[in-house]
């Protein structure tokens, strides 16, 4: 996903579901002094880790974290040159109204970029992958504890549950991005997936 970031044109690149900052902190080892990256998420307790995070961690720009969500975004439009969504698309309750939100606060010509994991096309590779997700990790996962079984378990069923990379891209065009695309990375067990404001 980083790699088609544009680092020259990206001043201000907002990273939605940004979590403990898995995707937040890597994106300012390529910009400038003068950029900013801003974090968004619901969760405080995850905001709460980016922040320890951001005050142990030397950055060339400038870093904030934000409690908020993809469907209501505490922003004024067309600030933002990119925007990224790491791992988390399929988690948002409303896509329809998290991509009318990134369009608003996208520049013009700015990009969405997402990272995340889909249900592989190929027959062979969603058969050891669904038994993977549904049996194999889970059942580690409880060797471990019991919030890790629970959270394997629903990561399998989100994962299941989420659109295929076709009907994502349909609906961004219908929220006025242009040049959608998904590449699949990894076998199909991940997509990435674009569209340009």
């Amino acid at each position: 996903m980083i790699s088609k970031i544009n680092f020259h044109r990206a001043g201000r690149i907002l990273d939605l579901a940004c979590g403990t900052g898995l995707v937040t902190f890597a994106l300012p080892r390529y910009m400038t002094s003068k950029a900013l990256v801003v974090g968004l998420d619901p969760s405080s307790s995850m905001l709460r880790s980016a922040i320890k995070k951001k005050h142990a961690t030397t950055t060339s720009c400038e870093i904030e974290f934000i409690r908020g969500t993809g469907e209501f975004m505490p922003f004024r439009s067309s600030i933002f040159e990119y925007e990224t969504v790491g791992l988390a698309l399929r988690n948002f309750g409303d896509k329809s109204a998290v991509f009318s939100e990134a369009h608003r606060t996208l520049a013009h010509s700015g990009w969405f970029l997402s990272v995340d994991f889909v249900v592989p096309t190929s027959s062979l590779i969603r058969r050891l992958y669904m038994f993977q997700i549904f049996r194999l990790l889970p059942s580690i996962g409880r060797l471990v504890s019991s919030n890790w079984h629970r959270t394997l378990t629903y990561l399998a069923k989100s994962i299941q549950l989420s659109a295929p990379p076709s009907e994502t891209c349909e609906s961004m065009s219908e929220h006025g991005f242009h040049r959608t695309f998904s590449e699949k990375i990894t076998l199909g067990v991940v997509v990435l997936i674009g569209g340009r404001k």
